[in-house]
């Protein structure tokens, strides 16, 4: 399945104290023609007692993202960025995906050392267990939905980051990731933490076997 980024819709989360990932985001956007980008400002909600410094902004982050996903506004295929992502030199926005995808991790994360993942073709591996949420394409309406329902569930009845519920689903989708990351986390970007580290390089093939 082919996919043109430039003509889908395209939603990037930014605060408003964020001013300048909002000119470097709107320079990439221009940069490759990008056709339907919509600025989401961010929701800023404050954690839950003792939440700790490096996660404190996980539900203003969770709820920009559900709110977006609930949003009909924007049709499915639908891509989210978060501001403090970054192209890869050579990114072309034209990308072909497999035909049964949900959705498709262009950024990933090393965050959680215990996912899974297996090759799917010469260019995507299926993943399970991967956290971050900074550059998903959302393919199917049932994934979307399922995305945001579980992201309320882990925010508001478990009180945690809504990416620890959305790894969780993910063996039970078809959900895939380009065999080197199309968008990682910039440390150059104002941001909380600095996850370019965890976000730059590749996913290994460990060979899951997903039912």
């Amino acid at each position: 399945m082919r996919i043109d980024l430039r003509e889908i819709p395209v939603v990037w989360i930014n605060l408003d104290s964020a001013t300048k990932n909002a000119e470097l985001m709107e320079f990439r956007f221009k940069k490759f023609a990008f056709k339907n980008t919509y600025r989401k400002p961010g929701v800023v909600i404050p954690p839950p007692p003792g939440t700790d410094k490096s996660i404190a902004h996980f539900r203003g982050c969770g709820t920009s993202h559900i709110q977006i996903l609930q949003d009909k506004t924007y049709s499915t295929p639908l891509l989210i960025l978060e501001d403090d992502v970054e192209f890869i030199e050579n990114f072309n926005p034209v990308i072909d995906i497999p035909d049964d995808s949900d959705g498709v991790y262009l950024g990933i994360s090393h965050g959680n050392v215990y996912y899974g993942s297996c090759q799917h073709n010469e260019n995507y591996l299926r993943i399970a267990g991967i956290l971050a949420a900074h550059a998903i394409l959302y393919v199917t309406e049932t994934y979307r939905k399922a995305m945001s329902d579980i992201g309320e569930y882990c925010l508001y009845t478990l009180n945690k980051p809504w990416d620890l519920g959305t790894a969780g689903i993910q063996k039970d989708f078809k959900v895939y990731t380009p065999n080197n990351p199309l968008i990682y986390q910039s440390d150059d970007r104002q941001s909380s933490n600095k996850w370019q580290g965890l976000t730059d390089r590749p996913l290994q093939n460990r060979n899951t076997i997903f039912a």
